[in-house]
């Protein structure tokens, strides 16, 4: 981000060797003399490449600083590709070589949003007039026989109002109808499924020739369920989005867009803050522990290795804080609600893993059974139950069991009229139709016998379809 700091000299060593968050504002020797300076990091993945804002000539460009050759080849070609098929992209701006490095450098656009920007920050009829253009632009993308390979929202910027296609290196080319088809399903996999209906109204705006509506819902159905396995190994590496560290003695995951001041102290020692917390519960397979303080509230699960047997069967597996973080970085893929988890720690012994940690932030819900008991004859209120078959829904689509329905892992958020699902280890998502039913079934049946009397027929009632075979859809976005 902007500073106002003095930018210091760099060399290209020291650019290749720095960590994320360890820059600021720097001045680039170039080959002819000058300097660049780079004065706003937009993105930085230690090793491989550099995003950031420069002033040069008269006015602004955006940089890319590759340190691999093939990488800057690869977005130079991409956007070589969109200009010469006519495609709004952001035009290419003449730089200095540098040495040892690769630089490419493209207008600056000016309070230009990214779509998920606009979708979320924007009135419902302006999102749709966005993605309405978006998929035009794309359209117009696929007619001059190109892809976007990875085409989630952020790779699309709008400013002056029109949408323009970034990220030169996900450009291909894509000559058959198959290819096209499946690119567009993919883009429209990056919405939630309580998108769909709203999606398929502004499909027209694509153009032609227009894609079957049947083959282009299967493609979506099969992009959404490979994003889901994909993310799952995205979140457990370093990207735009998250941060991972790994070392002889520990492996950390962490999101980037974690501001809490405590959660670096945490990671760095988390016995000693475990140690100041309040405890939530002791148990021998798992603590959890509340750490709260100015400006941070946070939730600490430590999953425990009871024996020295136990610690030997566990040694060589995935922990269990390493499969609730990836199952709740995939619940907020999907919109389903979960108190969000900020951070993974595993300490480890090579490839053993030893004891594990899963950081959350805090959620003041109460567990739904608690709470249903303090609502007494109230009963249960329509909110909760259309809380609760959304949650049902939504898992149902994305093929996902969560392994432990008891009514403890159901918190009530009553003041925002929230449900949220806790406690992700036994999560699990199916590639097999047939293995998922069979553990929703448990799932619904381990749900219910957490009831008994009235508040147990409500509930066999509301569920009735499920437990029949008949899956919900998510109500409309």
């Amino acid at each position: 981000m902007s500073s106002s700091v003095a930018p210091a000299n760099i060399t290209i060593a020291a650019l290749r060797a720095a960590k994320v968050g360890a820059l600021g504002p720097f001045r680039l020797a170039l080959e002819n003399g000058e300097f660049l300076v780079g004065d706003e990091i937009h993105r930085h993945l230690p090793g491989r490449r550099l995003v950031f804002g420069a002033g040069w000539g008269e006015g602004r460009v955006l940089v890319k600083l590759f340190f691999r050759a093939r990488d800057h080849a690869r977005e130079g070609a991409g956007l070589a590709r969109l200009h010469a098929a006519g495609i709004r992209a952001p035009a290419l701006r003449e730089l200095p070589r540098v040495p040892g490095a690769w630089l490419l450098a493209t207008e600056f656009l000016p309070g230009a949003q990214s779509l998920t920007v606009r979708i979320r920050d924007r009135t419902a009829s302006e999102a749709d007039a966005d993605i309405a253009a978006t998929l035009a632009l794309l359209g117009a993308l696929h007619r001059a026989c190109l892809i976007q390979a990875d085409p989630h929202h952020d790779n699309f910027l709008f400013a002056g109002g029109a949408p323009h296609v970034i990220d030169g290196a996900g450009i291909h080319p894509a000559p058959n109808e198959n290819a096209r088809r499946a690119n567009l399903a993919l883009f429209l996999a990056q919405f939630e499924p309580t998108w769909d209906q709203r999606l398929l109204a502004l499909l027209p705006a694509y153009g032609t020739p227009p894609p079957d509506p049947a083959a282009l819902a299967r493609e979506v159905l099969r992009a959404r369920r490979r994003r889901l396995r994909d993310y799952r190994a995205k979140c457990l590496r370093t990207c735009g989005e998250f941060l991972a560290e790994r070392s002889w003695n520990r492996f950390i995951a962490r999101r980037r867009d974690c501001a809490d001041p405590r959660l670096a102290e945490l990671l760095a020692a988390p016995e000693t803050g475990i140690a100041t917390g309040h405890w939530l519960k002791d148990g021998n397979t798992a603590s959890v522990v509340r750490l709260s303080d100015a400006g941070s509230d946070l939730v600490v699960k430590r999953y425990n290795i009871k024996h020295w047997r136990h610690g030997l069967g566990r040694a060589p597996r995935r922990s269990r804080a390493w499969v609730a973080w990836q199952n709740a970085n995939l619940l907020a893929l999907l919109g389903i609600p979960a108190p969000p988890t900020l951070a993974l720690l595993e300490r480890r012994f090579g490839p053993l893993r030893r004891t594990a940690y899963l950081i959350s932030a805090y959620s003041p819900g109460v567990p739904l059974q608690d709470w249903l008991r303090q609502q007494g004859k109230a009963g249960v209120p329509d909110w909760l139950d259309r809380a609760l078959l959304d949650i049902f829904a939504a898992l149902a689509a994305a093929r996902i069991s969560h392994g432990d329905l008891k009514a403890s892992n159901f918190l009530v958020e009553a003041t925002d009229r929230r449900l949220l699902l806790i406690d992700l280890d036994a999560m699990r998502l199916h590639r097999c139709g047939w293995r998922f039913r069979r553990a929703q079934r448990r799932d619904l049946a381990r749900f219910l016998a957490n009831w008994d009397g009235a508040i147990r027929r409500h509930f066999e009632n509301l569920l009735a379809p499920l437990r029949a075979g008949i899956q919900p859809a998510r109500p409309e976005h």
